[in-house]
């Protein structure tokens, strides 16, 4: 029992030498890594011992002031990075033991060289970084790949910021000045992985004030504005499509993006432009006919002309659709939704004139029963050819069962009745 009690006592001495003078362990741990750096393959764990002290030396005040603490850190957390990297290639699935490293080994050379009170501290931390960038930028996307974003965030920033460093000290560098603002950008994407949304949002609205020719940078930032700030959303919308006229991908975030906000008129040249691009896209033709379909429905009680004008339009945007697909759903459905309404509008004029039994009455109202009954017979087809394509389309079953009921087609009405109960029960 009594040397149980002494191997405890000397347990908690042990554990308290780290952090009684971190100036020594500073050293300790600069003594540790060049042991390690002996015989990589054999002392491990001297590497392990100094990461665990140069960690707790940082800490103190004192050691935080010190240029050659910093730059025993960086070579400390750059041999880590090291060690990764070339476990890595050796084999992609071992593990990163220790992927904070990349961030520390730059916060260390960073550190030496702005607290260097001499020329040769800042030419010494500005070599090892140089020496190590290459191999922070690959540990980034190792953990990348491993989906550690957070980590793949620091690393990318650290590389960007490092090469940054090296520049504006005039240190060569073999890094690639290809790959340096692709840090930047890979830095914003982990940050948007991992949930970082500020700093992703930062990082992205860097590259825009800075011109960025990446369009995913602008998808990006445009998606994290849209609901919060909607005008900086149109702002960087309306920069990416000056910067990228022919990408359909802006194209139709803008087009979406003014459907969401209701400003039809708008959409219009918008949409034109798209089918200049993509002549073929059956899903532009629908959406000009439904922009159109809207507009001769809201003109409809104020203006019967320019109404018709639209009804004819959105006919026609319809139709030039099934000219590319005659089967797709979408147009199918909406020529026979656009008689359908039409039909509908005369029906509630219809209503109007059945309280006068006046000759005069008695022909408007049979007029215009004649041209209820006309829409109604053009909407019939499509909504049998859009049953064809998908049965199982509620509001096509829907639309079919009162047609034929206004038909007295009363069979029907009940085979239509069964097929919605159906669906209902589904």
């Amino acid at each position: 029992m009594k040397k149980f009690f002494l191997f405890l006592f000397a347990l908690v001495l042990t554990g308290s030498i780290i952090a009684q003078d971190p100036a020594k362990d500073i050293k300790k741990a600069a003594r540790l890594l060049g042991t390690y750096n002996l015989d990589p393959g054999n002392n491990h764990d001297k590497l392990e011992e100094a990461i665990m002290i140069a960690d707790a030396a940082m800490n103190d005040a004192v050691t935080k002031a010190d240029p050659t603490a910093w730059q025993t850190y960086g070579e400390i957390f750059m041999a880590a990075v090291d060690k990764d990297v070339i476990a890595n290639v050796t084999n992609a699935e071992a593990a990163i033991t220790h992927p904070s490293a990349p961030a520390k080994s730059f916060t260390g050379f960073k550190m030496a060289a702005q607290l260097a009170d001499k020329s040769y501290q800042v030419k010494d931390a500005m070599k090892a970084l140089s020496a190590g960038i290459q191999n922070i930028y690959y540990l980034g996307s190792a953990l990348y790949q491993k989906g550690n974003f957070a980590a793949a965030y620091e690393a990318f920033q650290a590389t960007y910021s490092g090469y940054n460093l090296l520049k504006k000290n005039n240190e060569p560098t073999t890094f690639s000045t290809d790959e340096h603002p692709k840090s930047l950008y890979y830095s914003g994407l982990c940050a948007q992985q991992a949930g970082l949304t500020t700093e992703a949002r930062d990082v992205f609205k860097q590259m825009v004030d800075e011109g960025s020719s990446e369009p995913g940078v602008y998808e990006a930032l445009f998606g994290m504005y849209v609901k919060d700030n909607p005008a900086e959303a149109e702002r960087i919308l309306t920069i990416a499509r000056e910067k990228f006229p022919d990408d359909t991908g802006f194209l139709y975030s803008e087009i979406n993006y003014y459907l969401a906000k209701g400003e039809l008129v708008s959409l219009v040249s918008k949409l034109e432009k798209a089918l200049e691009i993509e002549p073929n896209n059956v899903s532009v033709y629908v959406t000009l006919g439904q922009i159109y379909d809207k507009l001769y429905q809201d003109n409809a009680p104020t203006d019967p002309v320019v109404s018709e004008e639209h009804f004819l339009k959105a006919l026609n945007y319809y139709e030039r659709g099934l000219e590319k697909d005659a089967r797709n759903f979408d147009a199918v459905y909406s020529i026979g939704a656009l008689w359908y309404n039409k039909a509908a509008a005369y029906s509630t004029e219809l209503n109007n004139l059945s309280s006068d039994y006046t000759p005069a009455g008695n022909k408007k109202y049979e007029a215009k029963k004649a041209q209820m009954d006309d829409a109604f017979v053009k909407a019939l087809p499509y909504f049998v050819k859009a049953e064809e394509i998908n049965a199982k389309d509620y509001n096509t079953l829907v639309a079919l069962k009162e047609i034929y009921a206004r038909q007295d087609k009363l069979d029907l009405v009940d085979q239509y009745k069964i097929k919605i109960e159906g669906l209902e029960k589904q």
